[in-house]
């Protein structure tokens, strides 16, 4: 598994989380790949499926882009830990 920290961002006075690059292919998200996103008490998940969002960027630069109430249970300025996994990805609020 690999952690990254992340503070939420705003764009244009919205919440937003931008994951890209090599992390997000280790994880099987590859650009043009679809993924669904669950969210649950405290952090959401992104898992890979047939159809839902899909990847941006291209081959080697893949990015996802979660704004506005996309981005709910978290808002702008919060610290989230951001796991990588093979199977799937996970947002969870950050104790430090």
């Amino acid at each position: 598994m690999n952690t990254q920290q992340y503070t939420v961002r705003a764009n244009r006075g919205r919440p937003r989380i931008w994951i890209e690059g090599a992390r997000l292919e280790r994880a099987g998200f590859t650009a043009g790949a679809h993924y669904t996103i669950t969210t649950k008490a405290g952090g959401m998940s992104l898992t890979l499926s047939d159809d839902g969002r899909k990847v941006s960027g291209k081959a080697g630069r893949p990015i996802i882009d979660i704004t506005g109430a996309n981005c709910a249970p978290f808002i702008t300025g919060d610290s989230v830990a951001i796991n990588y996994r093979s199977n799937g990805i996970t947002i969870k609020e950050s104790k430090s």
